[in-house]
């Protein structure tokens, strides 16, 4: 039997990932978000804390790898459904900072859950040593095009 070649590889890899499929979360069509907006009230969730319950637009920028503007264009809509409120930094009135609404909370820990739920899924289907090593081989991809797009 033959061994893959490098380019085999790299064709079966593409073929891979194009049939990787996306989760559908349920709680998503129920709200009318796109993939975008659910990222950002997910991620005001994961990143608040005790001390940070809101964040300025560069700070959400970073965390999200968009710009500045992508993330306004993002806040607008959901502050208009009440997702979002903007509020004034308690130390510097010219900052404005970013700040989920109870709807804005109860939604992104809806899909928390509803991605851990899918993500417990996985794992009991892989079992544990094929879940660590999907997370190791994950780990080492992201390093790997991490590294390609430094600059």
């Amino acid at each position: 039997m033959k061994a893959k070649t490098s380019l085999d590889l790299t064709r079966e890899l593409f073929q891979i990932m194009k049939q990787f499929p996306r989760p559908k979360l349920k709680q998503i069509s129920i709200d009318g978000l796109t993939r975008s907006e659910y990222e950002l009230l997910v991620m005001l969730v994961m990143g608040k804390d005790a001390d940070k319950k809101a964040f300025t637009v560069t700070e959400i920028s970073n965390m999200l790898q968009i710009t500045p503007a992508g993330v306004t264009h993002l806040i607008n809509p959901l502050e208009g459904a009440g997702y979002i409120e903007r509020l004034q930094d308690p130390n510097d009135r010219r900052i404005v900072r970013i700040g989920l609404t109870d709807k804005g909370t109860q939604v992104a820990e809806s899909l928390i859950s509803e991605v851990r739920e899918n993500l417990i899924g996985l794992v009991n289907h892989l079992g544990e040593e094929d879940s660590k090593t999907l997370i190791r081989l994950m780990t080492k991809s992201i390093e790997f095009f991490a590294s390609q797009f430094e600059n």
